[in-house]
């Protein structure tokens, strides 16, 4: 590594904090010529050099991984145009078929991620973030005893529901924040540290509940088309498709909700179109999703997040 990267690492040269993200990792970006084209991050996970290696042989890509010490490291720099700029169809083609590449594939034995997985313990304790730091906190749902056992129960069984069916890799955080837009049509995945086995339509629920883009008509069909051709694939019924889909969706937006109530609680107001974005894709998921009744009735007595009323109060 040159002099001026060592300095880069070491924060010896000025940089720019990029927005910070919903976890303790931080980017920064080199307002210096010598530390150009690579990012400086801090985090107290290390860097996902297996996970990193593993995309890029299956021929995604990824931003390459630099120099590291304990707590910081170097990625490069591939610019700031994310697929929330420019939502369109083809970006979302390229991107489905980067998926394939590697969501079939497996990991190696000594893969750190490989003991990890989207099972329904994992959506049990999701779901109870989402109940705490959602509706109880956001929200101000008052909770008798009957109404958290039943919730509780619900959220057991949508669990279940989310994390049956087929499995394949996951990216886990599939998102529009989360794809870089390069040039002549490519396009690079980021934060793919906790790339993980799941239910084979949890990056595709992902995407059709983004909270931090509004899809166009033509996205959302291609994404329900792509669904049900892959469960076709995979032997689902156009029926089986549709509901094993739906249930790992509602699953994986109630997610969301509760790591943005999390933030909202702690006066991340950034967060507050995304929550009510995904507020509103949990309501049209219960709509049509029957076996929820307790979660349809719990969501007529909640309206989505203001924080800005609170700021007044």
């Amino acid at each position: 590594m040159t002099q001026p990267l060592t300095a880069w690492l070491n924060g010896e040269l000025p940089g720019r904090c990029l927005t910070p993200e919903a976890g303790l990792r931080r980017y920064f970006r080199c307002e210096h010529q010598d530390g150009k084209g690579w990012l400086r991050v801090t985090s107290p996970d290390p860097a996902p050099m297996a996970t990193t290696k593993f995309l890029q042989n299956c021929g995604v890509r990824v931003p390459d991984i630099g120099a590291n010490l304990d707590g910081v490291y170097l990625v490069e720099d591939l610019g700031d145009r994310h697929l929330a700029h420019a939502p369109s169809q083809e970006a979302y083609r390229t991107l489905l078929r980067e998926w394939h590449r590697f969501s079939f594939q497996d990991l190696a034995p000594g893969h750190p991620n490989r003991k990890l997985s989207l099972d329904s313990s994992l959506f049990r304790r999701e779901l109870e973030l989402f109940r705490e730091a959602y509706l109880e906190g956001v929200c101000s749902l008052r909770m008798t005893p009957n109404l958290r056992a039943e919730l509780r129960h619900a959220s057991e069984r949508l669990a279940d529901l989310a994390s049956s069916g087929p499995w394949s890799l996951q990216h886990r955080d599939f998102h529009s924040r989360n794809v870089l837009l390069l040039d002549e049509g490519e396009i690079a995945l980021i934060d793919h540290q906790d790339l993980r086995p799941g239910p084979v339509f949890y990056d595709f629920a992902s995407l059709a509940t983004d909270a931090y883009v509004d899809l166009p008509l033509e996205v959302h069909e291609l994404l329900q088309q792509s669904v049900m051709r892959l469960g076709s694939q995979l032997g689902l019924s156009a029926e089986q498709t549709a509901s094993q889909y739906a249930f790992t969706a509602l699953q994986r937006v109630l997610k969301a909700l509760g790591t943005f109530g999390r933030l909202l609680l702690i006066a991340r107001w950034d967060y507050t179109p995304a929550a009510q974005r995904a507020h509103a894709h949990a309501a049209k998921l219960l709509a049509d999703l029957p076996g929820m009744r307790i979660f349809q009735e719990v969501w007529q007595q909640i309206e989505a997040p203001c924080p800005k009323e609170w700021q007044q109060q």
